[in-house]
């Protein structure tokens, strides 16, 4: 059977404490097995609905059109369902096609993502490409997902390194991440971006890319849903006239705030890079990374004073699970 994925995105303007976000959770996990739900942030979820199509004797579309109504009648919110044969298709669904077409549930596959989505302007509103990236992509002339597919892959790579992998398959509309994937992911120990300039920079004329590759990695931390507790700022000196430098800023609590993460490593920056040498060479990277946002209450916050109930939502036997699922009105039976 054809892979199916679901997003669903509640709308900005609707506003849920924390209990209401982990019983929307609740009920997602009522459809669907745990292990099929992956939450991206707190108002996004992803589904892999593949196998509930045959289970419930489902479209993909009903399965979305029941969970809507659902959350709609009981949480009085809005919210906005993409359908795709790929979680990045399901996401541009959701996002773009939702948007363009004024609708509350939209679908793409390969083909209509093709003829749809090609011309589509700006590229930041595509899943995993940030404003800084756009912006080197139109100095190289780039406006549209059809540019980077008939653009030369060879120069991406050089300019974008891997996450020019990103970039060209989803100019094809091709994702093969898994929520599988995502959900047994390990931490990663950092996240870096690096930048080699052609030529040599002033102090000042580096900042401009130091704010580019901030504002990239930033993204990255939002997109895996980690929070940083380290920063570390990595200077090559032209010609290694002085020792190459390392900057540690250490925060007291994990964050990935555009503002504090910005700020921070700017105001650093501005403080401790040599004024009087070029510089051939900048990094950075977030250490200490974790899924717990501190000092505050999240759904994946083991002090959570409502963690007790969520663990016995993810601990459910899946036998009893789907034998309750039988019994539901939504299977018709």
């Amino acid at each position: 059977m054809k892979k199916k994925y679901l997003v669903l995105k509640i709308s900005k303007e609707s506003t849920l404490d924390l209990l209401s976000q982990n019983k929307l959770y609740e009920e997602l996990v009522d459809f669907f097995f745990y292990e099929d739900v992956f939450i991206y942030s707190q108002k996004e979820f992803f589904v892999d609905i593949t196998n509930y199509q045959e289970l419930y004797k489902k479209t993909p579309y009903q399965i979305a059109q029941y969970i809507k109504q659902n959350i709609t009648q009981k949480y009085n919110i809005k919210i906005k369902i993409g359908i795709g044969d790929n979680l990045f298709l399901a996401k541009t669904a959701c996002d773009i096609i939702s948007k363009k077409k004024k609708t509350e549930i939209s679908f793409l596959d390969e083909k209509e993502y093709i003829l749809t989505c090609s011309k589509h302007k700006p590229l930041s509103d595509f899943w995993q490409i940030s404003n800084s990236m756009m912006l080197k992509l139109k100095k190289m002339k780039i406006y549209t997902m059809e540019d980077i597919r008939n653009f030369s892959y060879k120069k991406l790579y050089e300019t974008f390194g891997y996450n020019a992998e990103y970039l060209i398959n989803h100019s094809l509309g091709i994702e093969g991440t898994t929520i599988k994937d995502l959900n047994t992911n390990k931490l990663p120990n950092a996240i870096s971006v690096c930048s080699q300039f052609p030529t040599f920079k002033t102090k000042k004329e580096s900042r401009q890319e130091l704010i580019e590759l901030l504002d990239f990695n930033i993204l990255k931390l939002q997109e895996n849903g980690l929070y940083a507790k380290n920063i570390y700022l990595y200077i090559k000196y032209a010609n290694n006239v002085i020792p190459k430098e390392t900057i540690i800023i250490r925060l007291k609590n994990g964050t990935n705030s555009y503002l504090t993460l910005m700020n921070l490593t700017l105001k650093k920056y501005n403080e401790e890079a040599n004024l009087f040498i070029p510089i051939e060479k900048l990094a950075i990277s977030f250490g200490k990374l974790s899924k717990i946002k501190e000092s505050s209450y999240t759904i994946y916050n083991k002090t959570n004073p409502i963690n007790t109930w969520l663990q016995n939502v993810l601990n459910k036997n899946n036998k009893l699970i789907y034998t309750i699922r039988q019994k539901m009105s939504f299977l018709n039976l």
